[in-house]
């Protein structure tokens, strides 16, 4: 049985959920026995040494069209080549009319749909037209969460016996670090050598980082040199709301306080974690929220807000806060840093979130 995954994620949009998540699907299916021939469509080269390694999978340079939705190379490539299974990780997108094989698609957010307002409205248009084609066409639906399931059933009326929840797996890059090898790390690539408050993500409005920005205001009315790492994606459109966040930080006389990394190297993720005072993430709007799940595994504290889907994935993993308490916040950050034991004691009582076992993501492609 032979195998195709559109690799677009993982080639071309490191510092995205998705870029994790199809990095986890082709590595993982490197080393399995599930398929015969697996292929992914690619987008970059030469490959980088991590993906040259993967000696299992077949890397295809295939001139695809996506700006105009032309797919006829992959239907040729996919019937040439004998495909069982064509899976598109792509919440919806790279998925072809002309059915010839059986067809996965994950959906990962229905964020266009819930916030309208705050979305590109030729994506908008795009993500309404596409999507309903690819849960039509598609054999298997797969979710990250049982939220994203409500979502998609409500948004699209999809049909509940193609839809498998299956949360994403977590790298096992992500694992507590030691702290002498994260102080010299963090120090010789990023000048980092302070106690920081750390945020990781993409760099939207709905990612609530002003409010981040009001704790670290209450954070520094007090005697400290904390400070807050943002590592995250701010260029293109992007950097309208990233200059709305520096006129804020200049209007609290936090220009010296905030250092912006913009995307970080993905291997470097486990080391920002481990070494950080605490993560903060206060979205306003997630589906699965791996980058917590990847702090977590770190060990790292994590404050966050409590969404269903938090409640559900983290449990008894973090410290759930309100958009309310910041002063409450700002107390407890600076207690951590007077005194190391209590942030050892806090992390000693956390369990462990969920995501899916080597066995549970290859479920999917049991069709």
């Amino acid at each position: 049985m032979n195998y195709c995954i559109d690799g677009l994620a993982a080639s071309k949009m490191q510092g995205t959920d998705m870029f994790s998540y199809s990095r986890e699907i082709i590595s993982l299916l490197n080393s399995s026995t599930t398929f015969d021939e697996m292929h992914a469509i690619w987008d970059s080269f030469p490959l980088s040494f991590y993906w040259e390694r993967l000696k299992n999978i077949d890397f295809v340079p295939l001139t695809i069209d996506r700006t105009k939705n032309d797919y006829s190379k992959l239907v040729e490539f996919l019937t040439e080549n004998d495909i069982s299974i064509y899976h598109s990780p792509n919440n919806g997108f790279s998925m072809p009319e002309k059915k010839v094989c059986k067809y996965i698609t994950t959906i990962h957010t229905l964020y266009p749909m819930a916030d309208k307002k705050n979305v590109d409205e030729k994506y908008l248009n795009k993500f309404i037209k596409m999507v309903p084609s690819a849960l039509a066409i598609s054999d298997s639906i797969i979710v990250n969460s049982e939220f994203t399931k409500d979502e998609l059933i409500n948004y699209f009326d999809a049909d509940k016996e193609k839809i498998k929840v299956v949360y994403p797996k977590c790298s096992e890059i992500f694992k507590p670090m030691e702290k002498v090898l994260c102080k010299n790390f963090l120090k010789r690539n990023y000048k980092i050598d302070y106690p920081y408050m750390l945020y990781v993500g993409s760099i939207t409005e709905r990612k609530n980082l002003e409010l981040i920005i009001e704790i670290l205001k209450q954070v520094k009315a007090k005697e400290n040199n904390i400070k807050l790492v943002i590592a995250g994606d701010g260029s293109g459109k992007r950097s309208v709301y990233l200059n709305k966040l520096k006129k804020l930080i200049n209007k609290y006389g936090l220009d010296n306080d905030v250092i912006f990394l913009g995307l970080v190297k993905y291997t470097h993720l486990p080391i920002l974690y481990s070494g950080a005072l605490c993560v903060v993430d206060f979205s306003n709007y997630n589906s699965y929220p791996l980058s917590i799940v990847e702090a977590c595994n770190c060990k790292s504290v994590v404050i966050c807000n409590k969404t269903p889907v938090n409640l559900k994935v983290l449990n008894k993993c973090v410290v759930y806060a309100g958009y309310d308490e910041v002063i409450a916040i700002a107390d407890f950050i600076q207690g951590m840093n007077d005194n190391s034991s209590y942030k050892n004691q806090i992390i000693a009582k956390f369990s462990t979130p969920l995501s899916s076992s080597d066995e549970q993501l290859l479920s999917m492609y049991s069709l």
